[in-house]
């Protein structure tokens, strides 16, 4: 139910920050399991506080980019989802051209990106789904059905006493431990209607869950303290760090090819989506490409070199027009970090700054001549590398990832494999902001996924 005034936070087992995807999915699993958990979200039930997102952003992108991908509303940035899933790669989570591994495994996942599928309203046994299309090429379908909208699909829920509360226009400020730095055991939050800063106690046995995003988990880690030490959550001093997006680039590319990609989609699945082929982990290693998704979108016979192809060859071929969205390399220095400047409810302002490495835009590219290479050996076509587009036309695909990053060596992560926060007893994060590194794929399954591990695991310690 919606918490209105005053409340008991003895009463409850967990508090969730943030009642996005990552927070209500998780905290609706954990009641599930008999767990009573309050939800403190910074905006109201269908407007957002749109004064609280308001990063500096230099680099490759603004920030009135980043801003409009964190939003402070009831569901979070499933406001602004636009309702793509697909599931990371063997490659995406080990691969030696990226440089990080994460602690856990992509067979560890699957279990979860099916409970995740239902939660976003897709067909559990198509987010998966990935089959051979040219030797070296593999065809993942992606599926993009209307966007789940999570505030408007579990308000009902939410309203409910079925064992989540949800404070709303409460924003968590500041967070406190104990002199060992074990436990977090008060946590500061700003009532946004009455204006007042107040304080609660964290006992040992309740458990305080970051899930505000990819700059809302990092600022909270971030915010400076009035004893001028190091904020709680952020010994390791990497808080912040490895901020990462999924660069897009818009007609990268063109390919002549046989195939026909709508015969490749599988006929089960209701959902209508988008073709995309990528390239398998042998040629990836071969050629050290990382993620890289080829979008092929506008099908077409009728084009010049189709028709040719296909009168030499004896068979019809097919124009497409590439979208190419790829992997960025995690780099310390691509990060978010306070300003002095603080509002009305005392957080600092963040300072966002993310830019492409060179191998970033080079990726794409190779990616790119790799394909048509192969096709041209295995003749099955050509492709066309459009250079300004790549280039000169950088966009994003509203994806924040990184900034708290999950490892096994406290010394280069913020959180464990588990995601609690490194040292900390009672103090986890939950969402994109724990990726290590962010392949090429829609993020959104995946930071449901790992929230409904995180609640077994939750379940399963206490």
């Amino acid at each position: 139910m919606y918490v209105t005034d005053r409340f008991a936070p003895e009463r409850y087992d967990c508090f969730v920050v943030g009642s996005g995807p990552a927070g209500v999915s998780l905290a609706l699993a954990l009641a599930e399991r008999r767990k009573r958990v309050l939800i403190f979200e910074s905006g109201d039930e269908d407007n957002a506080r749109t004064e609280l997102s308001n990063s500096i952003g230099y680099g490759h992108y603004s920030g009135e980019y980043w801003n409009g991908h964190w939003v402070r509303a009831l569901g979070g940035t499933s406001n602004v989802w636009t309702g793509w899933c697909t599931t990371l790669r063997d490659l995406d989570l080990d691969n030696p051209a990226v440089g990080v591994k994460w602690p856990i495994a992509r067979s560890e996942l699957l279990p979860y990106w099916k409970r995740a599928a239902p939660i976003l309203d897709h067909e559990a046994d198509f987010v998966d789904f990935e089959k051979a299309i040219y030797p070296g090429f593999s065809y993942r379908p992606v599926t993009t059905p209307p966007p789940t909208r999570i505030g408007d699909k579990y308000r009902a829920r939410l309203k409910g006493d079925g064992g989540v509360d949800v404070a709303l226009g409460r924003s968590i400020v500041a967070i406190d431990g104990n002199r060992s730095r074990s436990l977090v055991t008060t946590i500061d939050y700003y009532d946004h209607l009455l204006e007042l800063r107040r304080q609660i106690t964290v006992s040992p046995k309740q458990t305080l869950v970051l899930a505000a995003g990819g700059l809302g988990n990092a600022q909270l880690l971030l915010q400076p303290r009035a004893d001028g030490t190091v904020p709680v959550g952020n010994e390791s001093g990497e808080a912040g760090k490895y901020l990462m997006e999924h660069p897009q680039f818009n007609s990268a590319g063109e390919v002549v090819m046989d195939a026909e990609l709508d015969r490749h989609w599988p006929a089960g699945n209701r959902h209508a989506g988008v073709h995309v082929i990528s390239i398998d982990r042998a040629l990836s290693l071969e050629h050290g490409l990382y993620g890289c998704g080829l979008q092929c979108s506008r099908k077409t016979a009728d084009h010049d070199l189709a028709r040719f192809l296909a009168r030499e060859a004896g068979r019809p071929f097919f124009h497409y027009e590439i979208t190419a969205r790829s992997e960025m390399l995690p780099s310390p220095v691509n990060r978010v970090v306070p300003s002095a400047e603080q509002d009305r409810s005392g957080f600092h302002r963040l300072i966002a700054r993310c830019v492409l490495d060179a191998r970033d835009f080079m990726n794409v590219e190779n990616s790119l001549r790799v394909f048509g290479e192969s096709l041209i050996k295995l003749g099955k076509g050509r492709v066309r590398i459009n250079n300004d587009r790549i280039y000169k036309d950088v966009w994003g695909e509203g994806h924040t990832l990184g900034t708290t990053r999950m490892g096994r060596d406290p010394a280069s992560s913020v959180v464990d494999p588990d995601c609690r926060v490194h040292g900390y007893q009672n103090l986890f994060v939950a969402g994109s902001s724990v990726f290590p590194s962010g392949g090429y794929t829609n993020p959104t399954i995946t930071i449901v996924a790992l929230a409904l591990r995180l609640a077994d695991k939750l379940v399963s310690t206490s």
